[in-house]
């Protein structure tokens, strides 16, 4: 019961806190760049602003351009609902990571299928840049989680650090806390790879399959955009860093390492530039490189 309770009030908090915790990465961005920036709070009064005005569609767009923002949406609670937030869960809990990695593949395939049906040439290009970077993050999620596939024996949400018993494991461990950095970099659509914050035509990735939404499509996808901040920063801290034996505990370092993760992404953002679209493979080759080299290290000197 305790574990089901603390469950409860771990999706609770990442529903109710996402926009929080995107808000300070973009204020201490602004910060660093000395711009005063929005408030942390900022988040919570657009999605409410927006989601109160009418709601308009293209004219030659269908009803995928209307569902879209929902699907994309309903996958990512769902996500939110398989996460283990204190740290374990019971047997019997589907958290399964094969199913958040389909998730995550399938919330991006509804927000690059909206920007193909939006009828714009932005949109389309948009969708095809997202997709693109698609097949470079996904194995490269598998390459650096092959190191809790090692250790757990399953494909399970469980944290990897109670099994790093040997001094030198701690080498594996880092690589792939630097590849997961540089993964979770690239699904949130940041700087190096992109930036939420232009409007240049032929930059644009993310923001250009939502440009024709508005009203509570838009909406919803801005809460999307939260929920997957949220949520992918914290399944890096609970498979890759310690946990406690008290769920209570584990949710309430997980809010604390949340807001460091979100100022330290604030200042990443300040001190790189958007690489150039054909250098990406060699990014996420560095990426999957880290997570597989964690592997052979941790398999073959039997550091485990």
């Amino acid at each position: 019961m305790n574990w089901w309770s603390a469950q409860a009030a771990g999706i609770v908090l990442t529903l109710i806190l996402s926009p929080l915790y995107l808000g300070i990465a973009q204020t201490v961005k602004a910060r660093m760049q000395g711009r005063r920036g929005p408030a942390v709070i900022q988040g919570y009064w657009v999605i409410g602003k927006t989601w109160r005005k009418e709601t308009t569609v293209p004219e030659h767009s269908s009803f995928v351009f209307r569902l879209a923002p929902s699907l994309s949406l309903s996958a990512l609670v769902t996500i939110v609902i398989i996460i283990p937030w204190g740290g374990h869960a019971p047997n019997g809990w589907p958290h399964d990571l094969l199913s958040v990695f389909f998730l995550l593949a399938l919330e991006r395939f509804w927000v690059g299928l909206s920007g193909l049906d939006s009828a714009g040439t932005f949109g389309g290009l948009g969708a095809s840049r997202i997709t693109t970077l698609g097949s470079g993050i996904e194995p490269a999620l598998f390459a650096v989680f092959g190191l809790m596939f090692l250790l757990s024996g399953g494909t399970n949400i469980v944290p990897i650090t109670p099994k790093l018993s040997h001094p030198m494991s701690t080498l594996p461990w880092l690589l792939a806390a630097f590849g997961y950095a540089l993964v979770l970099l690239a699904e949130l659509g940041r700087l190096p790879v992109d930036n939420p914050d232009t409007h240049l035509e032929l930059t644009m990735m993310h923001e250009a399959t939502v440009l024709e939404y508005n009203g509570r499509l838009l909406a919803q996808s801005q809460l999307s955009t939260a929920l997957k901040f949220t949520v992918m920063t914290a399944m890096g801290w609970i498979i890759l860093a310690p946990s406690a034996a008290s769920p209570w505990v584990n949710i309430g370092i997980l809010q604390l390492e949340l807001a460091v993760s979100s100022i330290l992404l604030g200042w990443t953002e300040s001190r790189f530039v958007k690489l150039r679209y054909f250098r990406l493979p060699r990014y996420f080759g560095t990426a999957m490189g880290a997570g597989m080299l964690a592997v052979y290290l941790a398999a073959s000197r039997g550091w485990l």
